[in-house]
């Protein structure tokens, strides 16, 4: 979380080993955990050491930190060895040495590249097989220096406090129903419901006597349903009279004989001509 800050202030510098090389500086050279691994009260212990002295281990909580030589050893691999090979990927793909001739040094050396970064990429998910299956050593630097993850103390309350993300977790399900139930929610049913509830109702009586009382929407096409006079849209009123023998008016409840071009004299007969 600390790098990750950092590195939005100062996006044109190069932070990352440096906060790494701060992180093991004040935890591993110290012989402290590191911030994460104090949340899971975790920390490391030589493991040759352990193995040479198997009979003082009963809890799996003894045994010595780890040596000088090992920490020296974890930053030049863990910080070091992170920084120039991020380096030199960069400045190999800025030099384009993929794209170079296949007999050139800098193809062959690409392809040397390549074949270690594979290499290391399997060797990377056999350890972490390995580590599923036996639970030591979770990356390959830490199996190299035989620094093995232990607890550090038998009992620890929980230092964590889950009541923002238990919040934060809630709101995201809330919100994503919401997203997934208003598309499926039909309006003109919802207006319906809260519809006598609404302060005005002279102006929403009003409003429903323009509104086709079907679609729930103003008539591009205004027509009248004979005899009770109430506007319908077109389309609204005729698909209704053709599907129904006896279509009777949503509003008034009367059976509609024929319907009418609002404001015109014409009418038309309810029932579909072949």
């Amino acid at each position: 979380m600390l790098k990750e800050q950092l590195v939005k202030v100062f996006t044109l510098l190069k932070l990352e080993a440096f906060l790494e090389f701060l992180i093991w500086r004040f935890s591993i050279w110290v012989d402290k955990p590191t911030p994460g691994n104090s949340l899971m009260n975790l920390r490391y212990r030589d493991e040759r050491a352990t193995t040479m002295r198997g009979k003082d281990v009963r809890t799996g909580l003894e045994g010595p930190g780890l040596t000088t030589s090992q920490k020296i050893w974890y930053c030049l691999a863990s910080v070091g060895g992170q920084y120039i090979w991020a380096r030199l990927q960069s400045f190999s793909a800025f030099r384009r040495w993929g794209d170079s001739e296949q007999r050139s040094y800098a193809h062959q050396l690409w392809d040397f590249l390549q074949r270690v970064e594979g290499f290391y990429k399997a060797a990377s998910f056999s350890n972490l097989l390995i580590f599923l299956y036996t639970g030591r050593y979770r990356s390959l630097i830490e199996r190299a220096l035989r620094a093995r993850l232990v607890y550090g103390s038998p009992n620890m309350n929980r230092a964590v406090s889950f009541e923002y993300m238990n919040r934060q977790l809630v709101w995201n399900e809330f919100s994503e129903m919401l997203l997934l139930l208003l598309p499926l929610l039909n309006s003109s049913s919802i207006r319906k419901i809260l519809l006598p509830f609404s302060r005005d109702k002279d102006s929403a009586s009003a409003a429903d006597e323009a509104t086709c009382p079907i679609c729930q929407a103003n008539p591009t096409i205004p027509f009248v349903a004979l005899p009770c006079q109430h506007r319908y849209c077109y389309y609204c009123l005729r698909t209704r009279c053709a599907a129904v023998t006896s279509f009777r008016c949503t509003r008034c409840n009367e059976p509609v004989i024929a319907m009418q071009r609002f404001g015109f004299g014409d009418s038309i007969s309810k029932t579909p001509q072949s």
